[in-house]
């Protein structure tokens, strides 16, 4: 538990110390709203960054926290929200990695990008490498946040070596009411356990039995003393007598017609309740008792509960891409066209390792998805088009409640759509449908708006056009199907120009990217859009 903790803790502190530097300096904190003086907002976030992790940047510093800031305030347009508080502190922690480095492998790691060490230009020990580090660094938050993925994860701290994701149970510290001791509660038990006022069965009707008795010592385990005054008998949940505070059950019911006289004793200390009827309770009527436990006299009954805590350590995989020019390529490219070929390939490379992030998720999401749901696109007869695609969102709501039991931590929460599935979705229309502001359709995964109140985003390359990936995530840290992080966002590494007279860049990643190990599966839902000829089978 210490350890789960110390990691709410460290997120809090990434998070806050982004919102000091990147948010609150944009924000009218009279109207909570972001400054529209493009000039004060900038003065602002620059008089925060002074003092901040971003003065390891040197004279990068208003440049990298600059466009941070400015990613944020388009992630809040589009969304209608700031980033989470987890998105914050991962990227915190990967600037963090490479601007001021403290564990050695990373040192060695980072001095060793564009050839540290060696005679090349572009070292990090010189001006032309800081340069290039910044600019990599400046990327950090804008990549995370322009991700179709980054929301739909759990982000892990972005360790270079390895990580631990953590998974809290509640279990029951003693035996009370419906638990016994190391019951696990989940959220959704809905039996008796803190509660003193306790109810329990004490019978069922037979035709025969006319005396009840209850013992907590039977039921429970062991003897729980009860308030006086405070017994109730139910018959067939209809209250029939009550104690009168000195040990005596008094009451009376109709039963076919004629009047059954209930009697009987408490016995307060021992926690023991016998019941006589005038006649037999019929076959199949309940009886039960109600009763509050006196904790006064035994405080040690109070209900307990114990926190077991899972972890599963997780280590990060690489990403690699090359790309190399001759000298002459090179030299040909700036004399006749005055293109800086190497800067394009460097550019290129990072573009492609960006882009690949999200299409490594999804893909790995869409392998992983847990159940499969079909709905027919096809306009019925009588119906019309807006009619029947209404009734879509009873679809989607029924996927929710799926996804919420076997969760236990959250329902539906938004859509990844192939281009066919996506198209039809869009054009449902308002008031269902709203168009993320600004929307542009792109040929990369990207953020579309709201439809029914779920985040919709399309993914252009989908394999299945008519494929929607449901997927849920919690408000906790680790409630999420996928975990992820960036402990080094894409850096590079100049090579030294040998006799081949070509100039090689290889861009380097290291990044957490997996499937939760506790019901990952369980967070993603495939829903297949059929036509009416084609063959529905809903598993």
């Amino acid at each position: 538990m210490d350890k789960y903790q110390q990691r709410l803790d460290q997120i809090a502190k990434r998070a806050k110390e982004f919102r000091r530097v990147l948010v609150d300096p944009q924000v009218d904190q009279d109207r909570g709203e972001f400054i529209t003086d493009s000039a004060v907002r900038s003065d602002n976030i620059k008089a925060e960054a002074e003092d901040s992790i971003f003065d390891a940047a040197g004279e990068g510093r208003d440049f990298i926290a600059g466009l941070a800031a400015q990613s944020v305030r388009a992630y809040e347009k589009q969304h209608g929200h700031l980033p989470s508080d987890e998105m914050m502190a991962s990227a915190m922690h990967t600037v963090e990695n490479m601007l001021n480095p403290q564990s050695d492998g990373l040192k060695e790691i980072m001095d060793n990008a564009t050839g540290a060490g060696s005679n090349t230009q572009g070292s990090m020990s010189v001006s032309d490498g800081l340069i290039k580090r910044n600019h990599q660094v400046a990327l950090v938050v804008p990549t995370m946040l322009m991700s179709v993925t980054a929301d739909m994860i759990t982000h892990i701290p972005a360790n270079y070596d390895k990580s631990e994701i953590f998974r809290i149970h509640r279990r029951a510290g003693s035996t009370f009411g419906d638990l016994e001791k190391g019951d696990r509660i989940d959220i959704d038990f809905m039996g008796q356990y803190t509660t003193l006022d306790q109810r329990r069965l004490a019978g069922t009707g037979n035709g025969e039995d006319k005396r009840f008795e209850y013992s907590t010592q039977a039921d429970q385990g062991r003897v729980m003393p009860i308030y006086s005054g405070r017994v109730r008998v139910y018959v067939d949940r209809n209250v029939v007598a009550k104690d009168t505070g000195s040990g005596q059950l008094i009451g009376q019911f109709s039963q076919g017609g004629s009047t059954v006289v209930v009697t009987g004793t408490v016995d307060y200390e021992k926690g023991k309740i016998i019941i006589d009827f005038s006649e037999a309770i019929k076959t199949g009527i309940d009886v039960h008792v109600a009763f509050d436990v006196n904790i006064e006299s035994q405080p040690e009954l109070i209900p307990m509960i114990d926190h077991e805590m899972e972890s599963w350590t997780l280590y990060p995989h690489e990403s690699a891409l090359a790309s190399s020019a001759s000298i002459q390529a090179a030299f040909g490219a700036k004399r006749e066209f005055n293109l800086d070929l190497n800067a394009m390939q460097l550019q290129n490379a990072r573009n492609l390792l960006s882009a690949e992030k999200d299409r490594r998720r999804l893909n790995d999401m869409y392998f992983f998805v847990s159940g499969e749901h079909e709905w027919c696109r096809s306009i019925p007869v009588g119906l019309s088009f807006r009619d029947h695609y209404e009734a879509l969102a009873e679809t989607l709501e029924n996927i929710s409640m799926e996804m919420m039991v076997e969760t236990k931590t959250s329902g539906l929460v938004g859509m990844v759509c192939g281009p066919k599935a996506a198209a039809l979705l869009k054009s449902i229309g308002a008031p269902h449908f709203q168009r993320a502001p600004g929307y542009r359709h792109i040929p990369q995964p990207h953020y579309v708006g709201k439809l029914w109140g779920y985040d919709l985003k399309e993914d252009p390359f989908m394999d299945d056009p008519w494929a929607i990936l449901c997927y849920a995530k919690g408000r906790s840290h680790g409630d999420a199907g996928y975990v992820g992080a960036d402990a080094i966002s894409a850096i590079n590494y100049a090579h030294p120009i040998l006799r081949n007279l070509r100039h090689e860049n290889t861009l380097y990643e290291l990044a957490y990217r997996d499937l939760h190990p506790y019901l990952g599966r369980k967070y993603f839902r495939k829903l297949r859009l059929v036509a009416k000829d084609e063959v529905l089978n809903s598993i």
